[in-house]
């Protein structure tokens, strides 16, 4: 640091520095961790273009690269500094020298406001005749840094509420792997038919008089009608909702009078709204769900909201002359799932605690998967219903033998990716290693996060990595990067 140059900057009249903090609901480490690794910042901050730094080291240069001021400015600003400050979990200021006339001083810092709450600060001043030749070029450009930054915090603050973690943000991107994903996005754009025949068309198959499955085209969906009245099970997301809506005007005579959604997940709600007349009924928590992980969509669609809620208890309803049980299994895929068993017909629709033939979602975010709940979720509704037919949330028409099936392969992959963090393998390190070739799965898209990502071989293992080591840490939630601690999974364990 030259002391010199730095006493020149506290002495300054050159400007007024450019300051500002925003109070978030993340806890300070939480918050730390993300802040501690500069490559990402330009997956929060929109300021930065990149940065090519992937920790912060005191007297060691932070090398990056600004966006414009405005996106249709054209330039970008490459940028070099020195780390003269580093307070580990706290603060880190930086002085920029690179320029001829131009001495500044930038900092950031983190406040701990209680157990869940910190304040996010930025702050910058500079001085020298490089500095005032364009004084006001700067001062807007340091404006812009400021307010880049405090809306940043903001956004990692949403995804904090939203998911209960910051792994939106943080989550390691396998070379392997994101080429993998990459491929299949591409392939889908570039062989839309394809794309529509596996995922997108829907067929439908009777499993009893009165009772359809239409499955694909989202979530799967189940058509009761019974003297005079109709219930839907799961109602789509667009496109597949609207076909569903053409198929029971056209095809069911009674009015769809009770839908229920076995979660809370857009590809089984959507349509809701397709069916204003009926009464929607969820578990008591799903509506809080909905509106908490996608409340964009629903704040402007509330109709669509469950209007009855079924507790822990479960409940039983009547569609004509049908005897309809609602089953709460217990936390599993995700913490408000319902399981629908038609008596006299002895159908169970699972919702998603059955991905059949397919490698399943999870659903990391503070409403989503319980691990090993699912697991003890789905051998409870085997044992509940042993003789029932099964209509899965995706994939084809299956037996309970099928669910069984699948509730093994879930434990293999628990117990498998366990011992890979119990051994303190990093979770790239168990994507290689853990095997999953006794199980012929087929891969699965889906839009959760606002983005296109596929159920995998490789997306399961790191899915249940992170889910454990969140685990491992004591909470419900998947882990800060930082955290490698290990976890044991057995059969029937417990946090």
């Amino acid at each position: 640091m030259d002391d010199i140059l730095s006493a020149k900057l506290a002495a300054s009249t050159d400007m007024v520095p450019v300051e500002g903090a925003v109070d978030v609901e993340i806890p300070a480490d939480e918050l730390w961790s993300v802040f501690a690794r500069p490559n990402l910042w330009s997956r929060w901050n929109p300021c930065f273009l990149w940065v090519l730094n992937s920790t912060l080291v005191k007297d060691e240069h932070l090398v990056w690269c600004f966006n414009p001021i405005k996106k249709y400015y054209p330039y970008v600003m490459p940028a070099i500094a020195n780390i003269i400050e580093l307070e580990p979990g706290r603060k880190v200021t930086w002085e920029v020298t690179a320029l001829p006339g131009f001495y500044a001083h930038h900092t950031y810092s983190i406040e701990p406001l209680g157990p869940t709450r910190s304040r996010f600060r930025s702050w910058e001043q500079a001085t020298g005749a490089g500095f005032r030749a364009m004084k006001r070029f700067w001062i807007a450009h340091f404006t812009f840094v400021k307010d880049r930054s405090l809306d940043g915090a903001r956004a990692l603050a949403e995804i904090y509420r939203r998911d209960g973690n910051l792994y939106a943000v943080t989550e390691p991107r396998d070379p392997l792997v994101v080429l993998k994903d990459g491929a299949l996005t591409a392939t889908a754009a570039v062989a839309p038919l394809w794309f529509y025949r596996s995922y997108v068309r829907s067929s439908v198959v009777e499993m009893a008089p009165g009772v359809h499955a239409v499955l694909g085209g989202g979530g799967n969906s189940l058509v009761v009608e019974s003297h005079g009245e109709a219930l839907l099970v799961d109602t789509k997301f667009p496109p597949g909702s609207h076909q569903l809506a053409k198929w029971v005007k056209r095809n069911i005579k009674s009015p769809i009078t009770k839908i229920v959604n076995t979660h809370y997940h857009y590809d089984h709600t959507q349509g809701n709204e397709n069916f204003p007349h009926a009464t929607i009924i969820a578990h008591v928590r799903t509506p809080d769900l909905m509106v908490q992980q996608d409340g964009e969509f629903w704040g402007v669609h509330r109709s669509g909201l469950p209007g009855v809620g079924v507790g822990d208890a479960g409940q039983t309803i009547t569609l004509g002359k049908k005897t309809i049980e609602l089953f709460y299994p217990g936390p599993a895929h995700t913490r408000a799932d319902l399981v629908v068993h038609l008596v006299e017909d002895d159908i169970v629709a699972t919702g998603d605690l059955f991905f059949h033939t397919y490698y399943p979602f999870f659903d990391l975010s503070r409403a989503g998967v319980a691990v090993p709940g699912i697991v003890s979720a789905i051998r409870a509704v085997t044992e509940r219903f042993p003789t029932a037919r099964v209509m899965p949330g995706h994939g084809p028409l299956a037996t309970m033998h099928d669910l069984r099936d699948y509730a093994s392969y879930l434990e293999h992959l628990l117990e498998a990716v366990g011992r890979a963090v119990a051994a303190r393998q990093t979770e790239s390190e168990a994507v290689r290693t853990v095997s999953l070739s006794g199980w012929k799965r087929k891969v699965l898209p889906s839009f959760h996060g606002s983005r296109l990502s596929w159920g995998t071989r490789e997306n399961n293992i790191r899915n249940v990595y992170r889910a454990l080591v969140g685990q491992s840490r004591g909470g419900d939630s998947p882990p800060s990067p930082a955290s490698r601690s290990a976890v044991a999974y057995t059969n029937g364990g417990s946090r």
